[in-house]
């Protein structure tokens, strides 16, 4: 299943960081980098893959601990409704 970000949620990119606004409830979320990175490749329609790939090649991490942070962040993300299932879009 392919996910992508929501067409209600607007995205800042400030300095490795950033910032989402959820237009439905009005949240406002900050992203760490690691995070950042994650939704600026879905934002791009990038594969998990190829996102997993991006995280190794930047941080000196295992693939087992990049791939456990981007499912964690990617769920969480999802919980919040700020991700949502390619075929829905």
């Amino acid at each position: 299943m392919a996910i992508s970000t929501s067409p209600d949620v607007l995205a800042a990119h400030l300095s490795g960081e950033a910032v989402l606004l959820n237009l439905n409830d009005k949240s406002y979320y900050r992203l760490n980098e690691t995070a950042a990175l994650v939704w600026s490749g879905l934002e791009r329609g990038e594969s998990v893959d190829d996102i997993l790939a991006a995280l190794l090649s930047r941080y000196a991490v295992g693939a087992d601990q990049a791939l456990e942070e981007m499912n964690r962040v990617i769920d969480d993300m999802k919980s919040r409704n700020l991700l949502i299932d390619s075929a829905n879009r």
